[in-house]
C-alpha cells in the first residue's frame, strides 16, 4: 500500500493535533498533513495507519495513527470527527447505551 492520505483521514489527524493533551505539537505541523503518505494498514483489521516519514521518523514526524475502539459493538472503521472527543470530554464518557453520556 502506498497512497495519499484521504481527506477524512487528514481531517482526523488535524483534529487530533488541535486537541492534543500532551505538550507542544508544533513540530508535528512542519509538514502539511495533506502530504502524509499511507504506507500500511494494521493487519488486525483495525483502522490504524502507518505513514511514510519525511526523514527517518525524527522529532515531529507523524509516522503512525493508532485507532482502536473501546466499545464492544464498535464498527472498527475509520472514525468521523463527530465521534471524537477531547481528553477532558473523554473523562465524562460512559458505555451507557453504547454512546456518549455527557451529563
Amino acid at each position: 500500500m502506498d497512497r495519499a492520505i484521504a481527506p477524512n483521514e487528514a481531517a482526523v489527524v488535524r483534529w487530533l493535533l488541535d486537541h492534543a493533551p500532551v505538550g507542544d505539537v508544533t513540530a508535528c505541523r512542519i509538514h502539511p498533513v495533506e502530504e502524509l503518505r499511507v504506507v500500511k494498514g494494521c493487519d488486525c483489521g483495525c483502522a490504524s495507519l502507518d505513514f511514510q516519514p519525511h526523514a527517518w521518523g525524527g522529532a515531529g514526524e507523524i509516522v503512525l495513527l493508532e485507532i482502536y475502539d473501546c466499545h464492544p459493538g464498535a464498527s472498527h472503521g475509520f472514525p468521523e470527527i463527530s465521534n471524537l472527543w477531547s481528553f477532558k470530554e473523554g473523562g465524562r464518557w460512559s458505555f451507557k447505551e453504547g454512546g456518549r453520556d455527557l451529563q
